[in-house]
């Protein structure tokens, strides 16, 4: 027990938390923008996963930020591709995502074999880059503040992104068109604002958000790319979401809270050897049941109070 909280108040579980942190805030933000329309996004995992493909590839003829741009591009343009059968064709939005999850699966295999000439399970072959960290000497010797440095470029950036995110949502009128359409269309349709609109930018948004975290999980927490290595974080992501009450602010606490549990999850293993590793490795995943029944009984107290 010593030994698990002398690893968990360490400099290094710091870091790990807000590298396992990064993708699923980029994710966790892309399913909040697409749920506030109305649009439930459960591709958020094919999403990431093609975004982590396309980002390794790229990088291994161009520089890491055309890369992480090339992963956010194949996010969004799944993200029209949900829009176009959703909106256009009028298919369930739940159908067409999980048809994007299993496509994913199976297409990244596929190209990724292309890619590597024959390598159906790993990237190791490609000499892909990583995307650099940010290093901030001056704050080496002082207490708490120098666990800011030493971070992906793209941690900075999710940071950033929840404050850009609320900014818009809650102070900028697209932002309250967003929410209404999310809330009720047939206010914002009245006041003529074009609700298919709003929700085909949202999803492309959401796509786009959900690239970034495959970039960010290729191209730093692993650099390469293996088979199916998001492993879940889209759907850990949608429960963020949730967990979150639907804000950006708690979308960034139910991100970290998850990261840290995916960190727990790491750090294990080497410290309770008897324990099962497929065991520990599950914890993220409990953590998510229990947050959406969690948040399922919350909602049930509120709407019998009302």
């Amino acid at each position: 027990m010593w030994d698990l909280l002398a690893a968990v108040f360490s400099v290094t579980f710091f870091v790990t938390v807000l590298r396992a942190t990064t993708p699923l805030l980029f994710a966790t933000l892309g399913g909040l923008i697409s749920d506030l329309s109305g649009a439930l996004n459960v591709a958020l995992e094919g999403m990431m996963l093609v975004a982590a493909l396309t980002a390794v590839v790229t990088s291994v003829y161009a520089p890491w930020y055309v890369a992480v741009v090339a992963g956010v591009g194949a996010g969004a343009f799944l993200g029209c591709v949900m829009a176009f059968f959703h909106l256009k064709l009028k298919a369930d939005v739940i159908l067409v995502g999980f048809g994007v999850n299993i496509l994913a699966s199976g297409g990244t295999v596929f190209a990724l074999s292309i890619a590597t000439g024959g390598d159906k399970g790993t990237s190791i072959n490609l000499p892909s880059k990583s995307i650099p960290t940010i290093d901030l000497p001056f704050l080496e010797g002082t207490p708490f503040l120098n666990l800011l440095s030493g971070h992906s470029a793209l941690t900075w950036i999710g940071g950033l992104s929840v404050f850009l995110l609320w900014y818009f949502l809650y102070r900028t009128p697209w932002g309250l068109w967003l929410r209404g359409v999310g809330e009720y269309p047939a206010a914002p349709e009245a006041a003529g604002i074009n609700v298919l609109k709003v929700r085909f930018w949202s999803l492309v948004a959401s796509g786009a958000f959900a690239g970034m975290g495959g970039a960010q999980l290729a191209m730093f927490n692993y650099v390469g790319f293996t088979r199916d290595m998001t492993a879940g974080r889209g759907f850990i992501a949608l429960g963020a979401v949730l967990l979150g009450a639907r804000h950006p602010v708690g979308a960034l606490i139910a991100a970290l809270l998850f990261g840290l549990f995916e960190a727990l999850s790491i750090v294990m293993p080497s410290l309770f050897s008897w324990i099962p590793s497929e065991l520990i490795q599950t914890i993220p995943f409990l953590v998510t049941i229990l947050a959406l029944v969690l948040f399922s009984v919350r909602a049930r107290q509120i709407a019998n109070k009302t």
